[in-house]
Order: structure tokens, then C-alpha cells, then sequence
């Protein structure tokens, strides 16, 4: 009897999710300015105005860094997974990721969580396509994605807003570029 190796190396591989938008000098331009943590930080905070109160100092940005299971089988790349820091309230020993105040008993009494393990960080992930070519694949993939623990913690970065609401309505945060913000 012989077993047939695959050539597949990840499940987004497996399942023909296939990412063409790699290859082009767009998603590559988009790349290289989330990268920097500025525009990462803009991007987000006019989304979201409570990651204003993240720790920005210490999150730390990963770019096609695997998504892996529990058993080491590789489901797929993300364009970027970023980590922030969580903080612990010594009033009311709440975990956050605001390093000002608790959101929940407003106690100015915080500290960094204890130790460095990678549970202390938050883990988010955003996907890069320059143009929105099928929302159902593109929909399938995220979903992959936020199904390995990104629930919550998504993003889309696209100029293409067409399918905005649908994303929303999924669970998945749009945010793009200031171009097109400051045409909205």
C-alpha cells in the first residue's frame, strides 16, 4: 500500500482559496504602508477610537506569518497578524487593551499583564485585496481564518468598498486607505 503525498501545504491551499492579489504591485504598495506602524495605528483608531488607547509602543506587526492549528497543520497566511498587549486592573482584575484606564470600573490602576507568554497579547489578523474579485471567496477565506481563533479580530483592508456592509455583517472589520476615507 502507498500513501499518496499532497502537495498542499495549508488548508486555504487545500480548499483552492487562491490569492492572485499576492502577486500584484497594489496589494504589495498596501503591504509596505500597513506595515509601518503609524499607518497601521491611523487606519485602526479611525475605526475603532478605544485602539487609541492601546499600548502602541509594544504591538508587534507579523507579515504572511501562519495561522497554525493545534496539532501544527498550517491553514493559511494572512497578510499581516498584529499583537497587542493586555493589561490587567488591580481593582477589578480585568484583562484590556487599554493601558490608560479600565473600561470597566474606570481604575486608573493598571498594570501590564504578568510574564511574556503569548496569551497576554491580543492576536489580530487583516487581509489585504486592492479589489474586491469575489466576495464569496473572499468571504470563505476570512472565515477560514477567523475560525482558528480571530473571531472579533478581523479586518479587511481594501479600496474596494462595495461589499462593506456584507463584510460587517459577517463579523469582519473594513478599513482602507486615507484616500478613500477622505472621500467618503
Amino acid at each position: 500500500m502507498t500513501i499518496k503525498k499532497t502537495k498542499t501545504k495549508s488548508l486555504d491551499q487545500f480548499w483552492n482559496i487562491d490569492d492572485e492579489q499576492l502577486k500584484t504591485p497594489e496589494h504589495d504598495k498596501m503591504l509596505l504602508w500597513l506595515l509601518k506602524k503609524d499607518n497601521l495605528r491611523y487606519v485602526l483608531v479611525s475605526n475603532n477610537p478605544e485602539a487609541e488607547k492601546w499600548d502602541w509602543d509594544n504591538v508587534k506587526i507579523h507579515a504572511e506569518e501562519y495561522i497554525v492549528s493545534n496539532n501544527g497543520f498550517r491553514i493559511g497566511a494572512p497578510d499581516i497578524i498584529f499583537v497587542v498587549p493586555r493589561y490587567l486592573c488591580n481593582n477589578c482584575n480585568l484583562t484590556h487593551k487599554n493601558m490608560d484606564n479600565c473600561p470597566s470600573c474606570e481604575s486608573e490602576d493598571i498594570i501590564r499583564y504578568p510574564g511574556d507568554h503569548k496569551q497576554h497579547y491580543s492576536r489580530y489578523f487583516i487581509e489585504i485585496k486592492p479589489k474586491i474579485e469575489n466576495f464569496g471567496a473572499t468571504l470563505r477565506q476570512l472565515k477560514l481564518f477567523i475560525s482558528y481563533g480571530f473571531d472579533g479580530r478581523s479586518f479587511i483592508f481594501t479600496e474596494d468598498l462595495r461589499y462593506r456592509k456584507e463584510f460587517e455583517d459577517q463579523g469582519v472589520k473594513v478599513i482602507f486607505p486615507p484616500e478613500i476615507q477622505s472621500n467618503l
